[in-house]
């Protein structure tokens, strides 16, 4: 008894470092692969190529963050400047959310 459990632990345990061993030699060879051809793109591209990419790609993704932080300024300053219009007659309620609630839901209305 004792030794067919030893023998089945024993060769599970052959089994798992077998497979270990195939999922570790793909995704060496994966690696080595997607190496080569990043390689081979960026002797292809050249380094002065490649830097003026890169820059269009950060200033793509800080423009994006400076458009969407003006928006929503823009839009928070809208909203505080209808709230503060009395012209009605009557005063509005102050807004007695935190800072962080009200930018939450700029873009709920």
């Amino acid at each position: 008894m004792m030794k067919t459990v030893k023998h089945t632990i024993h060769s599970i345990g052959d089994r798992g470092g077998d497979f270990a061993r195939t999922i570790g030699s793909d995704t060496t060879d994966l690696a080595r692969r997607f190496g080569h051809e990043t390689a081979r793109f960026a002797r292809r591209v050249g380094p002065r190529r490649g830097l003026i990419g890169l820059a269009m790609i950060a200033a793509a993704i800080g423009g994006s963050i400076a458009l969407a932080r003006y928006m929503r300024a823009r839009k928070l300053r809208a909203r505080n400047e209808v709230g503060a219009d009395t012209s009605a007659g009557h005063a509005m309620k102050p807004d007695t959310r935190s800072p962080a609630q009200r930018s939450t839901n700029v873009y709920s209305h």
